[in-house]
């Protein structure tokens, strides 16, 4: 009998253990668009007020994707439409009460060649989001049209914005989120609202800014709506 409770230490070591494997240590992310809501997708048309507007490309960086004290991406290359850019896993090393990224991609690999990255590699020239003219990458690329007359056809207004350049990176923070922990076994839900991203911005005025000298003050101020249109939710 004296054996028993080195048995049941045992097998109560082999149940944590049991509970810590790999399985549960993983967590999703989705990275979604949403518009009013409601899921987006590329090519949708939906309503600022009466004006028509539909996103034809939407493609976009996040890096330094830290949850808790732990580092999972540096940087990751998202077009929405192409899932595979939107969905991720990681293996988290405890749990954390922390999500922080940036939109854009950071000083040091901004400088870098697009050439030399493998075709997979976010930083690839076949994301074609490197302006050559620049030597520099896109960080936010949106292509669409508007019109305001609520019909999309005849005499819509072109939607491009691309902004990039180094004083146009941007930090989200979006611990205030995060009911109370992120562990394994969750699916983190990152939502970009388009509708809180576009109010303030004049689709009319507004809708052409390449981050060049004569359209910077509109690549500024996207930029800045930027870190107010993320949301997280934990499931």
């Amino acid at each position: 009998m004296k054996y028993l409770p080195n048995l049941v230490v045992a097998f109560l070591a082999a149940l944590f253990l049991a509970s810590c494997g790999n399985g549960d240590s993983t967590v999703s992310m989705e990275v979604r668009l949403t518009y009013n809501g409601a899921p987006y997708s590329v090519g949708e048309t939906v309503y600022k007020g009466d004006t028509a507007v539909k996103f034809e490309k939407f493609y976009f960086y996040l890096s330094d994707l830290q949850i808790g004290d732990q580092l999972v991406e540096e940087v990751i290359f998202c077009n929405a439409e192409d899932s595979t850019t939107m969905n991720y896993e990681w293996t988290l090393d405890k749990k954390a009460s922390t999500l922080n990224f940036c939109v854009g991609v950071d000083s040091l690999n901004n400088a870098m060649d697009p050439t030399s990255f493998d075709v997979g590699h976010p930083l690839s020239s076949a994301n074609d989001m490197y302006w050559s003219w620049a030597t520099k990458y896109r960080f936010l690329r949106i292509d669409g049209r508007s019109n305001p007359s609520g019909t999309l056809g005849t005499d819509d207004i072109l939607l491009a914005w691309h902004t990039g350049k180094d004083e146009l990176y941007r930090c989200v923070d979006l611990t205030s989120q995060v009911a109370s922990s992120i562990k394994g076994g969750d699916h983190v839900i990152l939502e970009f609202d388009l509708d809180q991203f576009i109010q303030g911005m004049s689709l009319e005025t507004e809708s052409m800014t390449h981050t060049m000298a004569d359209d910077y003050d509109i690549a500024v101020k996207l930029s800045n709506q930027l870190p107010g249109a993320f949301n997280l939710r934990v499931e």
